[in-house]
């Protein structure tokens, strides 16, 4: 049976992370006048969310280079979770089915970054 290489997933982990967040977060930004068509959301509030989640995606690269893996995996894993939360209640102010799904599509995605840290951490030897 072969080992996981906690330090190896890890950064990818977070790598792909960032990666995902800073595309979602441009299309939210870019896209926010229509995706506030679809949801019971104003539109100045859409634009800052995807604002918002193109600046974690830097954060996180920073936390991979200036933080110890595990931190920073623990950091990114507990906000996609909330994050993951947040997102699936925004389902509630969806206007149709189909956004209701796309947004729920998008919680899970966060929820599986989040799995893929928490296997990591796991992973992980106890001092690394």
């Amino acid at each position: 049976m072969m080992r996981i290489d906690g330090r190896q997933l890890g950064r990818w982990s977070l790598r792909i992370d960032a990666a995902y967040c800073a595309l979602l977060g441009v299309g939210v930004a870019l896209f926010s006048a229509q995706i506030a068509e679809g949801v019971a959301l104003p539109q100045p509030l859409i634009a800052a969310v995807g604002i918002t989640v193109v600046v974690w995606a830097g954060s996180i690269l920073w936390m991979l280079a200036r933080l110890p893996l595990r931190f920073a995996l623990r950091l990114v894993m507990i906000a996609n979770l909330l994050a993951a939360v947040a997102v699936a209640f925004t389902s509630i102010a969806a206007a149709t089915v189909l956004v209701i799904a796309a947004i729920v599509a998008i919680a899970i995605d966060i929820a599986l970054f989040a799995t893929s840290q928490a296997i990591a951490l796991r992973a992980l030897p106890a001092r690394a």
